[in-house]
Order: structure tokens, then C-alpha cells, then sequence
């Protein structure tokens, strides 16, 4: 999907770090420890950055005997992929035109979001009381990615049911793509383990996430970089939203 708007929801004090050109990111563990403190399944997520699999059993053999070496009974496995935990993260909700009416143009349109969405923010991220609305999506995700002397990749998130073996996921963490090809070269590797942070299961996709993925570094703590904040926006208590908001650039 390609944005209209994006919207960073948070405390004034922290949106306004933002716009004076700190960008925070953190460590992707970090969602993991707000799940197991705070029993919060919205702001945390104990399979952040991890892949679920559901097997019905599966038997191992020797690569060079084909001796069987033991069977696998049926169950829930969950894969952890080294490093995966500890690459820095940013992340903001994009909205498409199908979240505005008396459209125009990108430029003149009114931004209608409905009152259960904006309620499913508040109780995901309890502390935000703002929203910083960036008018110019892609100016934004260039702005991030000209920061000096780092990499990132950025997407929109992509949903599954985790309660199921998805192919589509399958083949994106493995290809890129959740095109179905047969004839694929289909493999997760340490350089494109990024791709597990674009995975979250269903009962997130109220969020509607895009994230950017830092590539050239591993923290362990947040850091902030300096960077140009170039969109036009504007700053709005939450509730604001709660109401047809027009936007004319």
C-alpha cells in the first residue's frame, strides 16, 4: 500500500523530538520485554521478529546414511533468528486514501478515520495522548533514509495468521515476495533476516504499521539520530481524530 499520510502517535514532548530531527529507534527486543512486563499484546508482542511453525511431525535423517536419527512429535515450534533482537527499529502507522473522503488530490482531502480505530490506538499504546501526522509520506521514508552513515530498509508490515503454516509468509521471508514460485531459490539467511521484523500475526492489523529496519549496526539500548524533517504535518491530540480532520497543503 502506498500511504497518503503516516501517523506517529506518542507523548507532544517526544512527537516534537521528532520534528526538531531525533529520530528514535530501538532494539526490536524491546517489544518483546513490554509484552512480558506489561501483559500489553498491542504496544509488545512476544513474537516480535520470530517465525512460528505449527508441524505435524517430522522425522530427521543422517545427511550421508539416511540413518533415522529421531522423530519430531507434533507440536508448536517457535524460531528465533540470531541477531534479529537487537537491530534498531522505528515504527508509525500509514493510512491510504481509502482513510479519507472529499478527496482532491493528495494535496487537498479530509482525513476520516473511524472512532474504533483510533480507540484500538489508545488502548495499544496507552501512554500516546498525540498524533503527529506527516502530510508527505515519501519525503519522510527519504528523509530517514538519508541519514548519514546508516542503512535501512523500510515497508509496510506484512499480516498472517500465525496460527496456521502461511505460504505467502513462507515465501517472503525466504524470497522477498508472497508470490508462490515453484522454482525459487528459497532461503533465510543471516543478511536478509530484516524480513522477520516485516512479519506480525493478525490481531495487530488494526495497526497498520510501516517500520524502518536499521542494517548496519546492532543496539542494545534506543538511540536517537539526527536527521532532516522535510513533510509538511501537523500535531493533534488523539481524540482530535475523532472527527473529520481537513488537510489543505
Amino acid at each position: 500500500m502506498k500511504p497518503q499520510f503516516m501517523v506517529k502517535y506518542g507523548e507532544e514532548a517526544h512527537l516534537q523530538q521528532l520534528v526538531n530531527g531525533k529520530i528514535r529507534f530501538a532494539p526490536s527486543q524491546t517489544y518483546v520485554k513490554i509484552e512480558e512486563a506489561l501483559h500489553n499484546k498491542g504496544q509488545g508482542d512476544l513474537l516480535e521478529g520470530k517465525m512460528k511453525l505449527k508441524m505435524e511431525g517430522a522425522s530427521m535423517y543422517h545427511p550421508d546414511t539416511d540413518e533415522l536419527i529421531g522423530i519430531l512429535p507434533a507440536g508448536n515450534i517457535t524460531i528465533s533468528i540470531q541477531d534479529v533482537n537487537n537491530m534498531p527499529v522505528f515504527c508509525l502507522t500509514q493510512y491510504g486514501q481509502e482513510n479519507t473522503t472529499d478527496y482532491v488530490d493528495e494535496k487537498n482531502y479530509t482525513i476520516s478515520l473511524s472512532n474504533e480505530k483510533v480507540e484500538g490506538i489508545q488502548t495499544d499504546f496507552p501512554k500516546a495522548t498525540h498524533a503527529l501526522i506527516i502530510l508527505e509520506p515519501d519525503k519522510f521514508i527519504e528523509d530517514v533514509k538519508n541519514i548519514k552513515n546508516h542503512q535501512f530498509v523500510s515497508e509496510g508490515i506484512h499480516y498472517y495468521d500465525y496460527d496456521i503454516n502461511s505460504l505467502q509468509m513462507f515465501m517472503f521471508l525466504t524470497t522477498g515476495s508472497e508470490k508462490i514460485q515453484t522454482n525459487a531459490v528459497m532461503s533465510m539467511t543471516y543478511d536478509n533476516r530484516y524480513r522477520h521484523l516485516l512479519c506480525k500475526d493478525i490481531s495487530f492489523s488494526n495497526q497498520e504499521e510501516y517500520r524502518f529496519i536499521g542494517l548496519d549496526e546492532l543496539i542494545m539500548e534506543p538511540v536517537f539520530y539526527s536527521f532532516s524533517f522535510n513533510s509538511q504535518y501537523l500535531m493533534v491530540p488523539i481524540e482530535r481524530l475523532k472527527q473529520p480532520l481537513k488537510i489543505k497543503m
